[in-house]
């Protein structure tokens, strides 16, 4: 009986939900490559639209994000779910998105978020084989904002946080991700015809269930943007409409604080904080988990006190405090942005400070160029290390201000034409004398932990080796895929392969003189960089390393070395006959049963982490996901894009590996946010039932 009333109430909810927007108002337009564009007169159809054609290529991992978001992933994954929806509670995403759903988000955003929750809905409804868990659909529009609340939350680096605590760590903690994405813009004092360009192009896994989406999004009601998204979102993270784009990046100043809380020796439950004992509230939050004997119930501790989320870590407690947890804002203001004609109501839209973190590069028609250190960075007061664990008993170390957006490292029009970031340091966002001066900004906020990258070096000395740059010019520097020359932790690095002395082993003898002469290039062609990118992955492994320390210089012995370049060699001749051979060879973008080169290497511009497989190939698994060129003019833009794979998570779909072969070449397709153009040249068009 349970089951019929659960079933009875999904099908009642998803055609009350669904009576409000007729599916036959709404276009799904399918392109050659199977990327939808979303036609309907408002953006609420627009995002009923988007959530049903996202699901049809990826129904899954949308699921999963908002089964996750909703505290419930070990109802299907198990223990490996748990971890996750204890986070869910411990933060109190559902009870800040309750308390904030009215107060922040617009009517008409409002509107927009149920659609795509009824869009959603209605594909559970008509798919309900694909249904992960039967009594979750349907979802609203504030299942969807929790979705971005837990997300965001993780992302400015609580997760991490709670990791050094809980291993004993807190003093250790640094908001530094391992990976990183690019975006740089030029305009008419650099451009050669007077336009403005844009290069968008995060760095993030190529596939997965947090891999991007592209989509192209027109209502009646102005909204006319192609970009992409992760799963569950409404409107794009990045990307272009007909007056402007940006491109996001990651940055990484102290989003997070950590306080030791003093404790009540006669109470466990009590703090001491300004003068006096305050409770802690204590709760046992359920997590339900999937076992082989069925669902079980168990139940964990969480804390809260005047700070926020509390943990106990053995006869310790220890509270943090977050830039997320204030407002839920986040989606609405990428709705916003994406809306914006100009860089007034962009610059606006910005100023809503929901997304709690990341650098933002811009172009538009209007030849502005505009980056920014965006982010939600707390007014702390002055006498403490906000880098290590702070004092828990006073209000002195509790914060409630942040700063405005004016208040940000920021660049308009430098007179050099052209702003950019590599997740560097935003005070080297420009040129020499157009960057933000950093004794103007607040030193307690971990700027520094921001820094100078290889891709930083190498983006300068492309920028700065001519006067004018050509549209092919421009995109070529995004497609770079050396190292800077002579500088820079990645070339410090491997200063002690010079220093071998190949005549004191002779078994790896060649091996050596062939990476003394490697030019630090990753082109496919190049036939030195396979060994070398080989040679130091064993070498990380044998000292405990990646990439991200390598770029700021690691340290390691002439054993270390010796047997890394001999394992390298080994592994080479063992699948090829040889470690002379293109890096296009040996580096490959696989999925089912396509397997084509890649060129690029980890921190260049042209971005490539790849894993040594046993078969005898480097396997791209990290790097350029979602690229985006833009033209902006006057007279009319140009947009060019492409995702490693294709459009569709399903193996079966054409679409599955119909871009495998653009990405590999270094080409893109053509984009056009015209209406007549997209429907002249539709593949299919079909509505959204």
């Amino acid at each position: 009986m349970k089951l019929l009333f659960a079933i009875a109430c999904f099908c009642g909810l998803s055609i009350s939900l669904n009576a409000q927007i007729n599916p036959d108002n709404i276009k799904i337009v399918r392109d050659s490559f199977g990327v939808p564009h979303i036609m309907a007169p408002t953006d609420a159809e627009v995002a009923y639209g988007l959530a049903w054609a996202h699901a049809e290529d990826d129904f899954n991992s949308i699921q999963r994000m908002l089964i996750l978001a909703n505290g419930r992933l070990s109802e299907i994954e198990g223990k490996d779910g748990a971890v996750s929806d204890y986070f869910v509670q411990f933060i109190k995403a559902k009870e800040l998105v309750n308390q904030r759903y009215n107060i922040d988000i617009s009517p008409e955003f409002k509107k927009v978020l149920e659609g795509y929750a009824a869009g959603l809905s209605a594909y559970a409804a008509k798919h309900k084989k694909e249904v992960l868990l039967k009594d979750f659909f349907p979802v609203t529009g504030k299942d969807v904002i929790i979705g971005y609340t837990v997300i965001l939350t993780s992302m400015v680096g609580l997760t991490k946080a709670m990791q050094f605590t809980i291993q004993g760590r807190p003093d250790d903690y640094i908001f530094n991700a391992n990976l990183g994405s690019n975006a740089f813009a030029i305009n008419s004092n650099l451009s050669d015809n007077g336009h403005t360009f844009l290069a968008i192009n995060p760095h993030i896994p190529l596939e997965g269930s947090m891999s991007w989406y592209e989509a192209h999004l027109q209502s009646e009601q102005g909204w006319n943007m192609y970009g992409a998204l992760f799963p569950g979102m409404v409107s794009p993270a990045m990307g272009c409409n007909d007056n402007l784009g940006w491109g996001v990046t990651f940055n990484w100043p102290d989003y997070v604080d950590i306080y030791r809380m003093k404790l009540n020796s006669q109470n466990k439950n009590q703090y001491w904080y300004d003068g006096a004992w305050h409770n802690f509230e204590v709760r046992k939050v359920p997590l339900k988990v999937k076992t082989k004997m069925g669902k079980i119930t168990v139940k964990r501790e969480a804390l809260w006190c005047i700070y926020g989320p509390a943990m106990r870590v053995k006869e310790e407690v220890y509270a943090f405090r977050h830039n997320a947890m204030f407002n839920v804002k986040g989606a609405e203001q990428w709705y916003r942005m994406g809306k914006a004609s100009n860089f007034t109501e962009y610059k606006k839209s910005l100023e809503l400070q929901g997304i709690p973190l990341f650098n933002f590069v811009y172009g538009d028609k209007n030849d502005t160029i505009h980056y920014i250190f965006s982010g939600l960075l707390p007014k702390r007061t002055a006498g403490y290390n906000w880098q290590k664990t702070l004092p828990g008993d006073t209000s002195a170390t509790l914060w409630n201000e942040m700063y405005k957006v004016d208040e940000l490292p920021q660049v308009l029009n430098p007179a050099c034409g052209y702003v950019y970031n590599t997740n560097n340091t935003p005070f080297r966002s420009s040129c020499e004398g157009n960057c933000p001066k950093e004794n103007y900004f607040d030193t307690l906020s971990g700027y520094n932990w921001n820094r100078t990258n290889n891709r930083d070096l190498r983006f300068r000395e492309l920028i700065e080796s001519r006067s004018q740059f050509n549209y092919n010019e421009f995109k070529e520097i995004k497609y770079d895929v050396k190292y800077p020359d002579k500088k820079g932790g990645i070339y410090h690095s491997f200063l002690p392969v010079y220093s071998l002395d190949e005549t004191k082993f002779p078994e790896i003898a060649d091996a050596i003189k062939h990476l003394k002469t490697w030019d630090f290039s990753g082109k496919k062609d190049n036939k030195h960089a396979a060994l070398a990118l080989i040679t130091f992955n064993y070498l990380f492994k044998a000292i405990g390393a990646g990439y991200k320390e390598m770029e700021m210089g690691i340290k390691y012995s002439e054993d270390q070395l010796v047997q890394s370049i001999k394992q390298a060699k080994e592994y080479l001749v063992k699948h090829h006959g040889t470690f002379d051979l293109p890096l296009g060879d040996v580096q490959k973008l696989i999925r089912a049963d396509k397997k084509l080169p890649l060129q690029g290497m980890p921190e260049t511009l042209g971005s490539l982490y790849a894993v040594i497989t046993d078969d005898g190939f480097l396997k791209g698994v990290n790097g350029d996901t979602f690229i985006m060129f833009a033209d902006f003019s006057k007279n009319g833009n140009s947009f060019e894009a492409v995702v490693p794979f294709g459009a569709s998570r399903h193996r079966d779909s054409p679409h599955y590996t119909d871009q495998m072969e653009l990405y590999s070449n270094q080409k893109l397709k053509i984009i056009s946010l015209d209406k007549n153009v997209v429907l002249k040249n539709a593949f299919k068009v079909y509505h959204p039932k």
